[in-house]
């Protein structure tokens, strides 16, 4: 078995402390630097509450010359959020979350790059949370909270679109003292 290191998670609380640290620079932000604040601020969201890649949020080209699109409006349905051609050229469903209103899918589709992303929230966390992080931990952050919540594991799976189950297991390891407590009360 491949040793696989446990990944850099941001909690709840941490994503928080981001959100609204971003909602507060939009609020003194003007135009165009106002609407770019608002494109981080829900692909923060997409991919903290929802588990989404950068890269189906903002699209991608692959050197195979295979795309997954931009996020657009018409992929909301309702409560869910269809991802078209996702890393394993399959589609997948994730929940929308419950702060993506009319106004924040209104700002879609974004129009960001992938590098301007990431280097947003690289500074953002080192400015609020005094940490490293890539737009991938807020990915990480979604699975581990449901699998500290108890969520069954493929479906988590089924969530992240993972093709391996034991890809999505290491969201179990990535809470080790909350295993510890739970091992200790059981005996």
């Amino acid at each position: 078995m491949v040793n696989k290191k446990l990944p850099k998670i941001l909690t709840a609380e941490e994503f928080e402390k981001l959100f609204k640290a971003n909602t507060k620079q939009v609020a003194t932000a003007k135009g165009k630097k106002k609407k770019t604040l608002m494109e981080f601020r829900l692909a923060m969201l997409l991919g903290f509450e929802a588990g989404m890649r950068i890269s189906e949020i903002v699209g991608y080209k692959r050197k195979d010359g295979t795309t997954i699109q931009t996020l657009t409006k018409e992929q909301i349905e309702g409560p869910q959020i269809r991802i078209v051609e996702a890393k394993g050229k399959k589609d997948r469903i994730v929940p929308k979350p419950k702060r993506v209103n009319e106004k924040a899918i209104s700002v879609l589709p974004i129009k960001i790059g992938r590098r301007a992303l990431q280097k947003y929230i690289t500074k953002l966390g080192k400015e609020v949370l005094n940490k490293h992080i890539t737009f991938h931990t807020l990915r990480h952050g979604f699975g581990s909270h449901l699998a500290g919540r108890g969520v069954p594991l493929h479906e988590i799976q089924m969530l992240m679109g993972h093709s391996r189950l034991d890809t999505t297991g290491i969201y179990l390891h990535a809470n080790p003292q909350q295993a510890i407590e739970r091992a200790q009360n059981e005996f």
